[in-house]
């Protein structure tokens, strides 16, 4: 038995984590978790879309990256929770996804989304975030 499945065997994972995440200029963190493997590829699962090329009558199943970060965003948003009906309402709109585009500005967004990526281990993903604000 390798040294990291005797540790899986002794230890139990925690599954998920929470974090605090100042977001100027909101007076108060955003709380935030951690999702599971299971949850991540529901959610990349409900972002896809299939297309069909009719030269080669082949089909492609591409992922909607701006939906999949709204949802990704949604998922792992504790406080504020985005799916409040309440909290729609009072901006206005439906949908949680609406909510966030209402709330936060594209600095805001990005900033919660790199915590989120960081708390969900997505290193990669976060230093490309990064090189892309840069430009």
């Amino acid at each position: 038995m390798g040294k990291l499945q005797e540790f899986l065997m002794e230890q139990e994972v925690e599954p998920t984590t929470t974090a605090e995440v100042e977001i100027k200029p909101f007076p108060f963190p955003f709380v935030i978790r951690s999702i599971t493997e299971g949850e991540n590829k529901a959610i990349r699962r409900s972002c896809q879309k299939i297309i069909f090329d009719k030269k080669t009558h082949q089909k492609q199943v591409e992922v909607d990256r701006d939906l999949y970060n709204n949802r990704l965003i949604i998922a792992c948003c504790v406080d504020p929770n985005f799916k409040d009906a309440e909290l729609q309402s009072k901006y206005g709109v439906m949908g949680a996804e609406d909510l966030i585009d209402k709330i936060l500005n594209p600095g805001q967004y990005t900033d919660l989304l790199l915590a989120i990526q960081e708390i969900n281990g997505f290193t990669a993903d976060i230093n490309e975030l990064k090189e892309e604000a840069k430009n």
